[in-house]
């Protein structure tokens, strides 16, 4: 299934009303501090919890504040207008797919969640599905939590809790779904038009019955947030749990197994790692020291900086702790022979100023092996990175106007505040790098600054 080509926010904290923001492979959040870029990516992460709990009907809400992210209470999230307005009592958020051309049926363009407050905390209430610009079904949790569907010349009403068939609308399109529910036969008749199904088959398309799965790879099969503070470094690591954390605390573990036991492993991930500390200036060798020869002593890592001599990673700067998460990270599942498990599978990587503590050299490496993972596997894996780093930003235009990167594969999504609200501009790049369709407030600081630096300020 195609990847989402936009995330819609609707009246979540800073954005007013509906917004929308392109998805490309590399997507670049930027704007001024506090303006959303978080809230975009949390709400990006909930969203893909939201429908693998709707693709096993079940009741679990989704976690708004799941490591890195943290979003608070229903009131925390939703948007509190001034004035007569008043509170927010619903917020929504989505995602719009671009047109299915491999199957013979009509599947949804766009998938709308709305949320309302529950026990302090949001749980989804409808899913829109649109199909185009007139055409659509709502499923509602409507009062006493019965199942109220709309399409666009009726509502009915079930007298049936939404669960436990949930909100797939391929529910109401099943004959057995019809002699349970006599009274949802115009749902049934207006989806069997609308998709472009026969009433003669005895069974739901594949491409259909397969949909509710496909919605969820559509958003890479694993979303991998990483954390914008990672964790501190150790002068020695004593064996812990591997389970995998935003912030990075399992990765010493990860790289000491693969030096115990999984040379050839090791090996090239290694090999990935040094080509990168070279590349950056960051170091030139990095190795796993084992006080004893069993997996559970304790052990160092040590990185052999420009200068020549191996130290302990807690003895260099910060740059290369802080960026060692994201690089195991990237290169481990990514690298010239992939880690065995989990690693067929798409993946998107939510990262939050990966730049930190690093040179600006460094900070420019990274962007070159963002675009080197995108165009390994083309169409497979996705960033989003929220960043304040121009380096990152020009290195990949710069990659675009070198053709190594196609300017169609980047989204530029910038988030100018003003009069209590959030406005994002997407901002996308020609086949020269250049930037197109930039609104007047982006980048006015660094142009105020350089026109002080050069005198021209009144």
């Amino acid at each position: 299934m195609p990847k989402p080509e936009q995330l819609i926010l609707e009246d979540v904290r800073y954005f007013h009303g509906e917004q929308r923001g392109n998805l490309r492979p590399i997507t670049l959040l930027v704007g001024e501090n506090s303006t959303g870029k978080s809230t975009f990516l949390a709400c990006f992460h909930v969203l893909h919890q939201t429908l693998r709990s709707f693709i096993a009907r079940g009741d679990t809400p989704p976690d708004f504040n799941q490591e890195p992210f943290s979003m608070g209470s229903f009131r925390d999230i939703a948007r509190s207008r001034r004035g007569p307005a008043g509170k927010v009592n619903e917020f929504s958020l989505g995602i719009n797919l671009p047109p299915t051309r491999h199957t013979r049926e009509v599947l949804p363009t766009e998938i709308i969640v709305t949320f309302e407050e529950r026990g302090s905390q949001p749980v989804p209430v409808s899913y829109l599905y649109r199909f185009g610009p007139t055409e659509f079904i709502d499923i509602r949790r409507g009062e006493r939590d019965v199942a109220v569907v709309t399409i666009p010349d009726r509502k009915i009403e079930l007298n049936t809790p939404i669960y436990p068939f949930g909100f797939y609308y391929l529910t109401f399109a099943e004959k057995w779904f019809v002699k349970e529910f006599p009274e949802i036969e115009p749902i049934r008749s207006y989806l069997h038009g609308l998709l472009n199904l026969d009433d003669t088959d005895k069974r739901t398309p594949p491409s259909l019955k397969y949909h509710r799965y496909d919605m969820l790879a559509s958003f890479g099969s694993t979303i991998v947030p990483v954390a914008p503070l990672r964790a501190k470094p150790k002068r020695t690591y004593d064996p812990v749990s591997e389970a995998s954390s935003p912030g990075g605390e399992h990765i010493p573990m990860l790289m000491m197994r693969l030096n115990h036991g999984e040379k050839n492993r090791w090996q090239s991930l290694h090999d990935e790692l040094v080509e990168f500390g070279k590349d950056s200036g960051l170091f030139s060798d990095i190795k796993v020291r084992q006080h004893g020869k069993q997996i559970h002593d304790p052990f160092q890592l040590q990185v052999k900086a420009q200068s020549g001599t191996y130290s302990n990673i807690i003895d260099v700067g910060y740059g290369v702790s802080q960026s060692l998460p994201i690089l195991v990270e990237l290169l481990s599942e990514n690298g010239r022979r992939p880690l065995p498990r989990k690693r067929q599978y798409d993946k998107t990587f939510l990262l939050q100023q990966p730049e930190v503590h690093l040179h600006p050299r460094g900070q420019a490496e990274l962007a070159n092996l963002f675009v080197k993972i995108v165009n390994k596997k083309p169409g497979r894996n996705r960033f989003l990175i929220e960043t304040h780093s121009d380096y990152i930003v020009d290195r990949i235009r710069i990659l675009v106007r070198k053709e190594q990167l196609k300017a169609e594969d980047v989204s530029i999504i910038f988030f100018e505040p003003g009069n209590n609200k959030v406005e994002l501009h997407n901002i996308t790049l020609d086949k020269f790098g250049n930037i197109e369709n930039a609104p007047e407030g982006y980048r006015s600081f660094f142009l105020r600054e350089m026109d002080c630096l050069l005198g021209f300020d009144d």
